[in-house]
């Protein structure tokens, strides 16, 4: 499939602002700048759009980790949990992908894929499959009990959870 990053980019705008539920061929159309028989050029359908911005997502968050090279969990967990606005933009998006995927076996596919690839990240780091499974699923968790708070409670949150099971593994923190 043909890719467009700037309708891409519109795409995570869109989920990011405005949720899943806003997404259309039309409302990317319009935050890309852009007509719709463009974004139907390079995606037919909102699956397409869908399916589409969410491999391109996962590829700028891995990517970001790759930037980063974070020395230890923790520092793996800074780059994800939404404790500033880029991040929780993020998160949103995330949240809005992980909604999708319950009920689409094409995204689920590609979110198993993305887990996989997270995970084999904390194995490299010295974490066992089990840990990294745990530590995966907390950061879900606590991500979205961050999105549900305000910005200023969200670091206290995350000392209090993530602080406190990453204090656990031996040399993590």
């Amino acid at each position: 499939m043909k890719r467009a990053a700037h309708v891409l980019d519109a795409v995570l705008n869109v989920l990011a602002e405005q949720g899943i539920g806003a997404l259309s061929v039309r409302t990317v159309a319009a935050a890309a700048g852009v007509s719709p028989a463009q974004v139907q050029y390079y995606y037919r359908t909102k699956n397409d759009l869908v399916r589409a911005g969410f491999e391109y997502a996962g590829e700028q968050f891995l990517a970001e980790i790759e930037a980063a090279q974070p020395k230890s969990i923790a520092g793996f967990v800074e780059l994800w949990l939404p404790l500033d606005e880029p991040r929780a933009r993020r998160a949103r998006v995330w949240l809005a992908y992980a909604a999708a995927a319950v009920v689409d076996p094409v995204l689920q596919k590609e979110n198993a894929n993305l887990d996989r690839e997270l995970r084999q990240w904390c194995v490299d780091a010295g974490l066992s499959e089990n840990v990294a499974a745990q530590v995966l699923a907390m950061i879900d968790g606590v991500t979205l009990q961050c999105l549900s708070l305000p910005m200023a409670e969200r670091q206290a949150l995350a000392d209090r959870t993530v602080g406190a099971f990453l204090a656990a593994l031996p040399g993590q923190m």
